[in-house]
């Protein structure tokens, strides 16, 4: 079933397109800020493109890194680096073939309070990633804080 949004305030509209880019399983999708990738099933084809159960990987640790980092830049938080691991498991005998479990670990180094990114990643998480609230009905997230090599779960 589909419904009709209302035009107000309180929704954002965002759009993609999405064009064949060639004659097999390869697309290309462009942003309304003008940004493309390659999206499809590049099996047996010279081009590289990402695949679409990829791209949500790409997308919830994305997603939640913004929140993160802009999360502990307003606590003062800004001299470390950063990196997100994404593992997944797949269902391979059903059709459509969903994800069952993603873990993501935030790796930290540097000048950064275990404490603080910890909250971070469970503010991000649990509360402000759209992406992560999505799918959090259909696939259990599990997440790991890593601070200069040590566990903060």
């Amino acid at each position: 079933m589909y419904c009709r949004i209302p035009n107000t305030k309180k929704y954002k509209q965002m759009k993609i397109e999405l064009n064949q880019y060639n004659k097999h399983q390869i697309f290309k999708a462009t942003s309304e800020s003008g940004y493309s990738l390659l999206v499809g099933r590049a099996e047996g084809n010279n081009i590289n493109a990402i695949k679409p159960m990829e791209l949500l990987l790409v997308s919830l640790a994305s997603c939640s890194s913004i929140d993160i980092i802009s999360i502990l830049n307003k606590q003062r938080q800004i001299d470390f680096s950063y990196q997100v691991k994404v593992d997944s498991k797949r269902k391979t005998d059903e059709v459509p073939a969903i994800f069952e479990e993603i873990t993501l670990r935030y790796i930290f180094k540097g000048d950064v309070s275990p404490k603080k990114a910890k909250r971070a990643v469970d503010l991000s998480l649990e509360k402000y990633c759209s992406v992560s609230k999505i799918i959090e009905e259909t696939v259990k997230i599990k997440y790991q804080v890593i601070v200069n090599g040590e566990n903060y779960e």
